[in-house]
């Protein structure tokens, strides 16, 4: 099932959800912090190696604005010297990711967004427009994508492979 998704997906790319651009983020900049960081603790550094090496098997990388928003709320709980040492290696990465943009107005009106927010409603939307795979960590949201018509891992069940 894995591999016939990365065939499917493998041009048009992968969509990241929050947690999981936070992790890759985090891991980048050093592995070693994902354990001590409250937002990415529950990872170790063997699911930032898996998730590092499975996103070099997609032509593209995809964040949303409202992906982008959310981690960076979140590390902005980093501190001291290595909030700036973070952030040097969080934007170089980011420079070279695709960010889709969805105005407001439509995610608003979409119907998910009642029920998943602007967040997850920006992902379901962005990836029916690029014809993208989604991976994500969280198990509602993994059913609501996969609800509506979105392809979508969720890292938990590939860490159990």
């Amino acid at each position: 099932m894995l591999e016939k998704l990365i065939g499917k997906y493998k041009r048009a790319g992968i969509l990241l959800d929050t947690n999981l651009l936070l992790l890759y983020l985090v891991g980048l900049y050093d592995f070693n912090f994902i354990r001590q960081f409250k937002r990415t603790c529950m990872y170790d550094k063997n699911d930032f190696l898996w998730m590092r090496k499975f996103l070099t098997r997609f032509d593209n990388i995809f964040i949303t604005p409202q992906v982008l928003g959310e981690v960076w709320n979140f590390a902005e709980k980093i501190h001291g010297k290595r909030l700036n040492a973070f952030i040097e290696t969080a934007v170089a990465k980011l420079l070279v990711v695709t960010e889709n943009y969805v105005e407001k107005n439509i995610l608003l009106q979409e119907e998910c967004f009642f029920y998943v927010g602007v967040t997850d409603t920006s992902i379901i939307y962005s990836a029916k427009e690029l014809n993208c795979l989604v991976i994500t960590d969280d198990l509602r949201a993994y059913a609501y994508y996969a609800a509506n018509g979105v392809d979508t891992i969720n890292i938990n069940h590939l860490r159990k492979i």
